[in-house]
């Protein structure tokens, strides 16, 4: 049977946390505005800025369906405020500097596999702007625990915060509606697997529907080893509900990071029998590896 085309649209509630970050914030409220989106909310907190971001916020607020510029406790804390007051069908929260791209929402909602599943996200645009910005396409298809807590290993299994939206009515039905205000970094990633614990019906769209901004003051660049310890932390916390093959297949991808660590880190120039030793080591998890490639590369080239 032929699905017929949407005429009503479900609604979404999409969170912009801001704190600061007045050099963006217009384009990214004016993203969600220029969506031409039929049933759209749009909610704003603001973490009492010090910059012209409530201005901005205020030059917008006819388009704006609640907002409020007061102090918070940080991100985490900012996008529960606002998960607190939303009331769509799916809710969806974006970055003060980052944004949607032109006519994500009705593509994205006039798919019946959007409209079946629980947690829907995609890929990701990624620069310092959109015009020049470029696709960053993962091989990550799986939305299940042992996937999401490999993060702190490869940037290669991030599920873009950007290109997510979740049903509103799962979230409250496994109380799963506010993020852990403890977290500063992967806030996101610890919240996408408690999602994945409840089993949702996943669906990954293949068009790129949103733009991740690379700035000076982008937490993956400025502090990037804190993001990768708490990712880190979050993964030995759930490692527990992995069943006995995931956790040996952790553990084995642990070992191969290490040793990574100490060659790179270290300026260690290993044999090809040490390399190939690891392979068997890793139960073939490092031929997966680009770095751990490069260096059988190395071995094969320059013998």
């Amino acid at each position: 049977m032929k699905f017929e085309k949407q005429t009503t649209y479900p609604k979404i509630s999409v969170i912009i946390p801001n704190y600061n970050y007045g050099n963006y914030i217009e384009e990214t409220i004016c993203s969600v505005i220029n969506q031409n989106y039929q049933n759209l909310e749009l909610i704003v907190i603001d973490g009492g800025s010090t910059d012209n971001s409530v201005e901005i916020i205020k030059k917008y607020q006819s388009k704006i369906n609640y907002w409020i510029s007061e102090s918070d406790a940080g991100q985490a804390d900012a996008i529960n405020r606002g998960l607190q007051v939303a009331t769509g069908d799916y809710l969806a929260f974006i970055n003060s500097d980052d944004t949607y791209l032109s006519n994500a929402f009705n593509e994205i909602f006039s798919s019946k596999k959007s409209l079946e599943s629980d947690f829907i996200y995609g890929d990701v645009m990624i620069g310092e702007e959109v015009l020049k910005s470029k696709p960053n396409r993962t091989n990550k298809n799986d939305f299940n625990l042992f996937s999401l807590i490999q993060f702190y290993y490869s940037a290669a299994y991030v599920i873009p915060s950007q290109s997510v939206f979740i049903k509103r009515e799962f979230l409250l039905k496994n109380k799963l509606n506010s993020l852990n205000t403890n977290l500063h970094f992967c806030m996101d990633l610890d919240w996408y697997c408690r999602i994945s614990r409840c089993k949702p019906k996943v669906y990954k769209y293949k068009k790129i529907h949103s733009f991740f901004r690379i700035n000076e003051n982008t937490k993956t660049v400025k502090q990037s080893f804190k993001m990768k310890e708490e990712a880190m932390k979050i993964a030995f916390y759930y490692i527990e509900f992995l069943s006995v093959q995931e956790k040996n297949h952790f553990f084995r991808i642990r070992l191969l990071e290490f040793i990574l660590y100490k060659i790179y880190h270290l300026e260690l120039k290993p044999n090809l029998y040490f390399l190939i030793k690891i392979i068997y080591k890793t139960n073939f998890f490092a031929i997966k590896d680009r770095r751990f490639l490069g260096l059988i590369k190395k071995q094969v080239l320059f013998k």
